[in-house]
């Protein structure tokens, strides 16, 4: 995997997170406000290979001791569009996820959204991508004061 992550270059921070059984990366991209509306686009190249393609996550920190309730996930107006277009500005995937029906994880105050059959995104080795994300808060956002889109293609037991 180090040789992989040496080679990506782009937007987003990539750390490695493989283990005894697996490689494993995650690329983190910059923060924003999740009382209000966003949009970014993200250059990817060379993303590393892994086993299983990885997810695109909406992601906060929140401390240990917080729980998310699940009526406030059913109330939450929040919603995030995903899509990845190739070299040639085709859209190879897309994602269209209000949160209220998002899957949502948590380990060690780390929340995180996604769909398990839309958030699966494929990378070709040596390809060139542009990632663009949208964010609209409405009425109910996630109870944090910043959110952050991730392509999580970690290792996992």
């Amino acid at each position: 995997m180090g040789m992989q992550a040496k080679q990506y270059s782009g937007d987003g921070t990539l750390r490695t997170c493989s283990n005894l059984i697996g490689q494993g990366y995650a690329i983190e991209f910059a923060p924003f406000d999740a009382t209000k509306p966003y949009l970014a686009s993200y250059r990817l190249s060379h993303v590393p290979q892994v086993r299983q393609d990885p997810y695109v996550y909406l992601r906060f920190h929140s401390g240990p001791s917080f729980s998310f309730p699940e009526d406030l996930r059913k109330r939450g107006t929040a919603a995030i569009w995903v899509s990845l277009a190739d070299t040639y500005g085709r859209e190879r995937h897309a994602l269209d996820l209000p949160l209220s029906s998002a899957i949502w994880t948590e380990s060690q105050g780390l929340f995180g959204a996604y769909n398990l059959d839309q958030s699966q995104f494929h990378f070709e080795p040596q390809e060139n991508y542009v990632l663009t994300v949208s964010y609209k808060p409405g009425d109910v956002p996630p109870p944090a004061a910043n959110l952050y889109f991730e392509i999580d293609g970690c290792a996992y037991y």
